[in-house]
């Protein structure tokens, strides 16, 4: 029998919260953290690099929604600034990296969440496992282990307070589910040796494509999106994807880039 204890104990090392549940999905982990939101206040998230259920979970759960603008996926920290002035705002839901490609500026933005008394919930789907999923800087973290994450377990997720009041008023749907857990624990003691070799592939094709126009090809991230002027220059990296049986999508694309661009699906690979 899985010890859900274990798993537990696992996470709190990793997203550096005490307080820790898995859940059956991470879109549920999403809608019990903007339900702890006072009915009348804005949600942010941001305009581009986020999950579809960003857009939709505001609307389903009935809350007024804003869009936070972004350079390529990055939060701009001044249009954050200037919504969180502007308007009476509960929560500030994001991704870390931005559309797994985009490193999150999250000190700042956790210290402007905390400026005008906004929950920062961090989406680190993308991030567990790395600095980039850092529980110091947000109230809340959640997570999806499903299909193509980090973490694939092809189920499951979790969410995590920095703060005992929160985790107390959250509506959870627990996962207790012995076989997923099974293979959650598999996948979570797997996961620095996935991190590393998805890196590693990474680094392989900014290499391979270094006279394109690769977006952010500094930042840590589990795509590469490439960003295309021409038809031919298109090709080029269709080509190369195929070639090398690298999975692809088209932008513009919310979930990535709000632009023409190719993005190499890295974390889709299996090793």
């Amino acid at each position: 029998m899985i010890m859900k204890a274990e798993i537990i104990s696992l996470l709190q090392k990793l997203t550096k919260h005490q307080h820790v549940e898995l859940v059956l999905r991470g879109n549920s982990a999403i809608n019990s953290a903007l339900s702890l939101v006072e009915k009348d206040k804005f949600i942010l998230i941001p305009e581009e690099g986020g999950w579809i259920h960003y857009q939709k979970a505001p609307k389903k759960l009935g809350y007024p929604h804003l869009e936070v603008k972004c350079d390529d996926a990055k939060i701009d920290l001044d249009d954050l600034k200037k919504k969180l002035s502007e308007n009476s705002c509960g929560a500030f839901l994001y991704q870390n990296p931005g559309g797994y490609f985009a490193e999150q500026p999250t000190k700042e933005i956790y210290s402007l969440c905390k400026k005008y008394d906004c929950l920062a919930i961090l989406d680190a789907s993308g991030s567990i496992g790395t600095e980039m999923g850092d529980g110091r800087y947000a109230d809340i973290l959640i997570g999806s282990f499903g299909e193509w994450k980090l973490v694939e377990a092809k189920g499951g997720g979790f969410i995590s307070c920095s703060d005992k009041k929160w985790f107390e008023k959250l509506n959870l749907e627990v996962l207790e589910d012995q076989k997923q857990l099974s293979i959650i624990e598999k996948e979570l003691l797997k996961l620095p040796t996935r991190i590393k070799w998805l890196l590693e592939k990474r680094k392989k094709i900014l290499s391979d494509l270094k006279k394109f126009e690769v977006v952010h090809p500094k930042d840590q991230g589990f795509v590469v999106v490439v960003k295309y002027n021409t038809e031919s220059e298109k090709k080029h990296i269709v080509d190369y994807c195929r070639n090398e049986k690298f999975p692809f999508t088209e932008c513009p694309r919310y979930i990535r880039l709000n632009k023409k661009a190719l993005s190499i699906e890295v974390k889709q690979l299996q090793n």
